[in-house]
């Protein structure tokens, strides 16, 4: 593999001016999948990238945004990979941009050095394409090697992935495989990529309390009602309050429990909590302690194997200049809790609803805005090891997040399809969902040196996993 991968890495250095070019093109297409903005263009465009890379793709409809399906053959009999992706981007409203979002120029940033700034370059075309431009070069240089990859990419990651199950679960067949993996730019400014063999879900609620029969006014009210009238607000701000204790351990029966970390995912703890600086995690969060006690070690486990319910923000009355002083007749807040396997969305909601009930706060509504089930890749799959074996040829030490503190469509592999998985990727970018978002162009290059990696080393049966 070393040969070849020399081979590969030159081309790509060559290749690499006019393809950058090739992915800036990409990034100026706008795909807003909260807002349907550019969003078939870019399901074309990323039909077209897989055309360009020697595949097929066909756009199967949703009652929302298209999926892309497609397939870059290989031989009769070789095995077959899924891969993920993404072609939908968060909407890039922020005002902070200090270059227009979708015109994706290279800039010099301090810090980082030159980089695509554009929205979509780190969140995931970015890597997208350059995984095509992987395959592109194998192709070129009659080394790809005897795989075929079947493809999944979605233009509704952003909004939950609402049609994926439904579609992954009629084209099953389709999507047939013996693994699945999906790449990405996880790298930070040292270097070191993640990888990734599990995802924690998601319970996303909108809590509103408002005025009506219990209680409280159907308009807003002058203050001073507020000796007789009760307060909508003071209503959800003690039902909240109930959620957790005052160190903020969660206080809702069934979403209380931690999951229990096997062999496995305990040895791939103990290899994350190696590199882990908590005083330096403290840094980039800019906060000042955790509200755990514990080193490394103990703080990860509570990050990945722990439940966790959040309030995201809080809304009600005025807080406006001036005095304006009210009862104010509604409030909402919304809460997301992250779930551990074991746990699902659903379950989480009637929890909380029971728990509201049961201690007093029946008024207050409860309605599911966004789930997502958790997912779980076995430890020492052959994905996880061709993935490792990449990151060895690239000299990158991985960060082995057994149960990541976020939550994918990974679920679409295990729960739906029976696959084992694995997720990772050479090459920084940041600034994913925020102003600025930039993907470096040494980790967009890397990003296409890794992807054939990855695809060299699985073939290979450097991921053989043992018996």
């Amino acid at each position: 593999m070393n040969a070849t991968l020399e081979r590969v890495r030159a081309r790509v250095a060559e290749r690499f001016p006019a393809d950058l070019e090739r992915i800036r093109d990409y990034l100026r297409l706008p795909s807003v999948s909260a807002t349907g903005q550019g969003i078939r263009a870019a399901a074309e465009a990323t039909g077209a990238w897989i055309e360009g890379a020697g595949g097929a793709f066909e756009l199967v409809e949703t009652p929302g945004h298209p999926l892309v399906l497609g397939e870059l053959p290989g031989p009769a009999g070789a095995p077959r990979l899924l891969r993920y992706g993404m072609y939908d981007v968060q909407p890039a409203e922020e005002p902070e941009w200090s270059s227009p979002p979708f015109a994706a120029e290279v800039r010099e940033l301090p810090g980082v050095g030159p980089a695509v700034v554009a929205r979509g370059s780190a969140n995931s075309k970015g890597c997208l394409a350059a995984f095509f431009l992987a395959v592109e070069v194998l192709r070129e240089l009659d080394a790809m090697p005897p795989l075929t990859v079947a493809l999944l990419v979605e233009g509704e990651e952003e909004l939950g992935s609402p049609n994926l199950p439904a579609v992954v679960r009629a084209r099953a067949a389709d999507l047939r495989a013996e693994a699945a993996f999906d790449l990405d730019l996880t790298a930070g400014l040292d270097g070191q990529p993640e990888l990734i063999l599990g995802c924690k879900g998601l319970c996303s609620l909108e809590l509103v309390a408002q005025g009506g029969d219990w209680g409280g006014p159907a308009i807003d009210l002058h203050s001073s009602e507020q000796a007789w009238i009760a307060s909508p607000v003071w209503a959800l701000v003690h039902a909240l309050a109930t959620l957790t204790d005052e160190d903020e351990r969660i206080r809702v029966a069934g979403l209380d429990g931690a999951a229990t970390p096997g062999d496995g995912d305990a040895r791939l703890l103990a290899e994350l909590a190696e590199t882990f600086d908590p005083a330096e995690h403290l840094r980039e969060a800019r906060a000042a302690r955790y509200r755990l006690p514990g080193g490394a070690p103990e703080l990860l486990e509570a990050l990945l194997f722990r439940p966790t319910l959040n309030v995201s923000g809080i809304a009600g009355g005025y807080v406006g200049p001036g005095g304006k002083t009210i009862v104010p007749s509604r409030a909402v807040a919304l809460v997301d809790i992250r779930l551990v396997p074991g746990g699902d969305p659903e379950s989480a909601a009637a929890a909380v609803r029971r728990h509201l009930d049961r201690h007093g706060f029946g008024h207050v509504q409860v309605r599911m805005l966004e789930s997502y089930p958790w997912a779980k890749a076995p430890p020492g799959n052959r994905s996880e090891l061709a993935l490792r074996a990449s990151y060895q040829a690239l000299g990158r030490r991985p960060l082995p997040y057994p149960l990541a503190p976020w939550c994918a469509p990974y679920y679409v592999f295990d729960r739906i399809l029976g696959l084992p998985w694995a997720a990772g990727g050479v090459g920084h970018a940041a600034g994913a969902h925020g102003p600025d978002e930039y993907a470096t162009l040494a980790g967009l290059q890397e990003h296409v040196v890794g992807a054939a990696a990855f695809l060299l080393a699985y073939a290979a049966g450097a991921g053989e996993a043992p018996a």
